[in-house]
């Protein structure tokens, strides 16, 4: 506490009188991130009981790997119109990289420290994210919407770097901090759409 007390530049007494621990002061920024009132909570918080930060960390992440027009893709192998359909795919992905990243930086940050936060983030998580937009790549492929590439989960994590990049890593980039938004999603969304399918959104 006196660490993040002194990063932060106050005293570990302030930080005590929002968690009584550094366990309850990580969930607390948490429950912040994944979408809590923490003004509404009776501080300090209490150190968390054994899975208490385990379970507000993998709902958080489920919100990142939602994806609801992925989901819908797989369901079928003759999309009306497949550069849509991935530009929308790519875009949603960025919106919840984009507005959970404070949330995914803390969990790179930790996981080092942290082996079953690691597990949780990297195996659970983004694997299993990989895996469905690897299948989604092979599939429109195959049926001639995307063009061949080397590896369809090689380009799902392509994707999915592009992506934490820009919606994410960019902030803490001397000069990519400096591209506006709406231009770093448009760009984006724009290249890799035209870089599996040959056509723009």
């Amino acid at each position: 506490m006196s660490d993040v007390a002194r990063a932060a530049g106050v005293s570990p007494g302030l930080l005590y009188t929002y968690a009584e621990s550094k366990e309850a002061l990580l969930l607390l920024v948490l429950l912040r991130e994944t979408g809590t009132d923490v003004d509404s909570l009776e501080l300090p918080l209490s150190s968390p009981g054994e899975g208490d930060v385990r379970a507000v960390l993998r709902k958080g992440l489920q919100r990142v790997g939602h994806v609801p027009t992925l989901d819908a893709a797989l369901q079928t192998d003759d999309p009306v119109d497949a550069p849509a359909e991935l530009a929308a795919i790519v875009g949603e992905h960025y919106d919840a990289v984009l507005s959970h990243r404070r949330l995914i930086r803390l969990v790179e940050r930790c996981a080092a420290d942290w082996p079953e936060l690691a597990t949780l983030f990297y195996d659970r998580g983004r694997k299993g994210f990989v895996h469905r937009l690897g299948e989604y790549v092979r599939r429109r492929a195959a049926s001639g919407h995307f063009r061949q590439v080397p590896d369809p989960d090689v380009a799902a994590r392509f994707v999915i770097e592009t992506v934490a990049w820009f919606a994410n890593h960019r902030y803490g980039d001397h000069d990519g901090a400096g591209i506006a938004d709406d231009v770093a999603r448009a760009t984006v969304v724009d290249l890799l759409t035209a870089g599996l399918t040959g056509d723009s959104p």
